[in-house]
């Protein structure tokens, strides 16, 4: 053999040698959670696009699949007749769905879908109330402040009978003060703004909106035939997603946000 072409040989081979072992060393995602995020993903990416019928198809797979946050995706263009036609029950339903695979935001959504009735859907304040205290008493910003507008609109209720002799009130007693419980670091919550044909589109997107205490992340990501696109992702606590997501709601934007890691090419 040539001494050049053998040389050639043996460097190849021991490169596949050193780089075979280390290749099974990189994690690699769970099949499934695979297979849900590309649909939820590609929902997202046709949502923004203007292509809500596709997006609803794309949810509905990935929320058969088992993706919560996908069904609450999905039940947001029932209520509000995006690429579907507008139907109270069939949103009610997977809402519910996302609120059983515990998104809480899903139960705000019920919240305010009983309290105002939807397509088909009559309203339902005494559920709407129930709903919307589950949410906030599992700490989602808008579902607290919602609850605060409604007790302040409520009309004033008329003082109690109070009897000829009241006793005497208890001297207050001074308490230990109990030390306060260690708090768990919070898991930062990602919200999807848009997506994006180039990566300098959605960098000038970011500067644009000015989110205060919200990082970012522009992530590239393959859908189908249509090609690369450039996913913008705000990272922030929870309350700030919220927050920013209560807003958007309020102006008649939707708002998808998602707690796990997102999946991609940087």
């Amino acid at each position: 053999m040539n001494p050049c072409a053998y040389l050639r040989h043996f460097l190849v081979s021991v490169t596949l040698l050193t780089l075979g072992p280390l290749a099974g060393c990189a994690p690699s995602p769970e099949p499934m959670q695979t297979v849900r995020d590309h649909y939820f993903y590609g929902g997202l990416a046709a949502f923004h696009e203007g292509l809500p019928a596709e997006a609803a198809s794309q949810w509905q797979r990935a929320a058969e699949l088992g993706d919560g946050e996908a069904a609450r995706n999905l039940a947001h263009l029932y209520r509000q007749g995006l690429g579907v036609e507008a139907d109270g029950h069939m949103a009610q339903a997977w809402y519910q769905v996302a609120a059983d695979a515990g998104v809480i935001s899903a139960e705000y959504n019920l919240g305010m879908l009983y309290m105002k009735g939807g397509a088909g859907l009559p309203a339902n304040p005494d559920e709407g109330m129930k709903r919307l205290t589950r949410a906030a008493e599992a700490g989602f910003p808008p579902a607290k402040a919602e609850l605060e507008r409604l007790a302040a609109a409520a009309p004033p209720s008329a003082p109690p009978a109070t009897a000829a002799e009241s006793p005497p009130a208890p001297v207050p007693v001074a308490a230990e003060p109990v030390p306060a419980p260690a708090t768990a670091e919070p898991v930062p919550v990602r919200m999807q703004i848009g997506s994006y044909r180039t990566r300098a589109a959605a960098e000038q997107d970011w500067k644009r909106l000015r989110l205060k205490g919200l990082s970012f992340e522009i992530i590239a990501n393959r859908v189908g035939e249509q090609g690369r696109w450039y996913r913008l992702v705000a990272v922030g606590p929870a309350e700030t997603i919220g927050a920013f997501c209560g807003s958007a709601q309020a102006k008649g934007m939707s708002c998808w946000s998602r707690t796990k890691g997102i999946t991609g090419t940087k």
